[in-house]
């Protein structure tokens, strides 16, 4: 394998995408494969990153987070082998692990292995979408435990009738509200979840029980959502960082479970407020790999290892079914007008760059 390598970096905040050919081919650690990049999905969080500076460790820097792609290399005495398909979110903003390379490195204990039947475009819309909807719904609203193999061992609402348990979704239509709809389903609730016109049949596609239209103001969302569910919820998760207090009004004034109730969000800079009737859940996925202290969330890599496994059982059972795809051919030069693209995106589709072949 050549020592240097194409990617696409950034050199400060603010500054424009830029092919290069020298960086450096990272060498995995203890714990770590190297892999190459197949294809990437685009988050919002790349975005984020390039404006603002923050989660950076220093520029130029190339950013991705999204992978999917091929086992190249592994570190000694690795579960993992050279030649295994692998997908899942790597560390952000750190040199040698992003996606927008030629090759990067992944933490074997986050590592995701899609079955065979998925290609490498749909498994690169799993790792953010998917594991950002278990930190929400897992280990925010407590949906269910799971054991050291990612295999449920008890859902939180096994005392209540299974088909008077709902779960109430804040945006159904992105990549996180898609598979967080699903993973509910899957742990046996039914799902009510906000969305457009535009993306309702979508959103129920994948799950919803039944969808309250967005567009309506906040306290006619409220009434829909209080009369579909009867009350019957204890969990909201918001998964566009856009609902508030329309999510704590319900848990607050509709809400009659008995249980820990929690508004999980995936806002995590806002300022919010404690309340005495329900836990506050920040999702923090962009932390994943970073020392605990930075996080607030110490226990957010030993979760992550679970999700990735449960994850997996999913994908293999059929029971999850990866974003639909807007597929940006031209790799590494067509990521940056890919990161456009998703700016403009109006939800349903997972953009996702095609950086090279697999041979």
């Amino acid at each position: 394998m050549a020592k240097t390598m194409t990617g696409v970096v950034i050199e400060g905040v603010g500054s424009p995408y830029k092919v290069v050919h020298d960086l450096e081919v990272p060498e995995p650690g203890e714990g770590q494969v190297l892999v190459k990049s197949i294809a990437t999905a685009i988050n919002p969080v790349e975005t984020y990153m390039s404006s603002s500076g923050l989660l950076i460790e220093s520029f130029p820097i190339v950013l991705g987070c999204d992978s999917s792609g091929l086992i190249t290399k592994t570190s000694p005495n690795m579960t993992l082998k050279v030649g295994q398909r692998i997908c899942g979110c790597t560390r952000l903003g750190f040199h040698g692990y992003s996606t927008f390379q030629q090759y990067f490195l992944l933490d074997e204990r986050f590592a995701i292995l899609p079955p065979d039947s998925l290609s490498y475009n749909e498994a690169a819309t799993i790792g953010v979408g998917a594991e950002t909807a278990c930190i929400g719904l897992l280990q925010g609203i407590k949906l269910a435990e799971l054991d050291k193999e990612g295999k449920v061992l008890k859902r939180k609402g096994d005392d209540v009738e299974e088909e008077k348990e709902w779960v109430v979704v804040l945006g159904g239509a992105g990549s996180v509200g898609q598979y967080s709809v699903q993973i509910a389903k899957a742990l046996g609730y039914k799902v009510v979840a906000t969305c457009s016109k535009r993306t309702a049949e979508l959103v129920k596609g994948v799950g919803a029980n039944e969808v309250v239209y967005y567009t309506l103001n906040q306290d006619e969302q409220y009434e829909k959502i209080k009369e579909i569910t009867s009350g019957n919820f204890f969990g909201v998760w918001d998964t566009v960082a856009k609902s508030e207090a329309l999510g704590r009004k319900l848990l607050s004034d509709a809400s009659v479970s008995k249980k820990r109730k929690c508004y999980a969000t995936t806002d995590d800079w806002s300022p919010m407020e404690d309340k005495p009737d329900h836990y506050l859940h920040r999702a923090k996925l962009a932390y994943i790999g970073r020392p605990a202290e930075e996080s607030s969330q110490p226990d957010l890599d030993s979760s992550l290892v679970l999700y990735a496994k449960f994850i997996t059982h999913l994908l293999a059972d059929g029971r999850l079914k990866p974003n639909e795809t807007d597929v940006v051919t031209g790799g590494f030069d067509a990521v940056a007008g890919a990161v456009e693209k998703q700016l403009k995106s109006a939800g349903g589709k997972k953009v996702v760059v095609e950086l090279q072949s697999v041979d």
